[in-house]
Formats: C-alpha cells, structure tokens, sequence
C-alpha cells in the first residue's frame, strides 16, 4: 500500500512540477511532510539532492523511494516522478503539430507560474529565526547575483568565509 502513496506522490509531483529545480521543492516539502519526513529531514534531503548530479525532484524521489522500502521503491520513485513529463512533453510534441500555438504567451505563463513556485520554495524552505547577519548575506547574495556580473557562487563562497573568520566578532560588535 506504502508503495502505491509512493508513486501517486511522485506522478503528481512530475505532473505538476513545472520549472523544474528550486521551483518543485515547494510542491516535493508539501507532498513528503510530515507524511514521510520532518521539517528538518526535508531540508537534509533537499540539501543531499542538490548536491548530487541531477534534478532535485528526481534525487529527492530516488531518496525518499529508498528509505520507504529499498532499490525497488527508489526505482518506482524514480520512474513516477519522470513519467507525467515525458508523457507531457510527447502529447504537447503531437498537438504542437495539428495546432497553433502562441509560443510566446506559452513561455510568459509557465515563467509567471515558475516564478511563484520558486517564492513558495523560498517560503518553505525560510529559518525558524533569522539572524540578522545571515539576512544581510542574503541580501548581498541577491544583490551580486541580480546587479553585478560577478558569479553568485563567489557571494556565497565569500560570505561562509566571511562569517567564519569575522562573523562571530561582527555578532559581538552588533550585539546579536
């Protein structure tokens, strides 16, 4: 039975999922918690999946499919979450065919759509408290990322190595 609310949650999970990426954690934290994972277990996974080769809807289904019952639950995960957008992308490739097709106010609602699963991704995924450095590293992070040509991976590099070396002295100088 575990096994059938396994892959419903991933097909519905593939077929809504539309973005891809950070924009389908919002949907993967509300379909998995508390159902099968903490809040704290979530962000380890979705930490987990990010960081190894691939999409973070697929890892994160491989995973949960794991702990929920081995390789053959991870591999019906697996599937699950990638049959609804092949099976998408095939029928959109047949009807694009025999149809006209406005690609341009396509593209604007699925990039409208996408930009509001991202802010429930950011929602979902938002501190418990939010300390006030960590905020201005966020901040700074938008800002280099969204103004400037300068890689944002260097912002994140730069304020972990900031906070390790001068955070704990700009807390104390703070009063925080």
């Amino acid at each position: 039975m575990e096994a059938l609310q396994v892959i419903l949650t991933f097909l519905k999970i593939g077929l809504i999922s539309f973005g891809g990426g950070w924009s389908t954690v919002g949907i993967i934290r509300h379909e998995v918690v508390p159902r099968w994972l903490g809040d704290e277990e979530f962000r380890s996974l979705i930490a987990i999946a990010q960081s190894t080769p691939g999409p973070i809807a697929l890892n994160a289904a491989t995973m949960i499919g794991w702990s929920r019952g081995g390789i053959l639950m991870a591999a019906l995960a697996t599937l699950s979450v990638i049959a609804a957008p092949i099976l998408l992308i095939v029928g959109a490739a047949l009807l694009a065919k025999r149809a006209s097709i406005d690609q341009g106010a396509l593209d604007e609602s699925l990039r409208t759509t996408s930009l509001g699963m991202m802010i429930m991704t950011l929602w979902a995924l938002r501190p418990v408290s939010l300390d006030p450095l960590y905020a201005l590293y966020a901040v700074a992070a938008f800002a280099i990322g969204a103004f400037t040509k300068i890689n944002v991976l260097w912002a994140i590099l730069g304020a972990g190595a900031f906070n390790a070396l001068a955070g704990p002295w700009v807390r104390s100088l703070l009063g925080i």
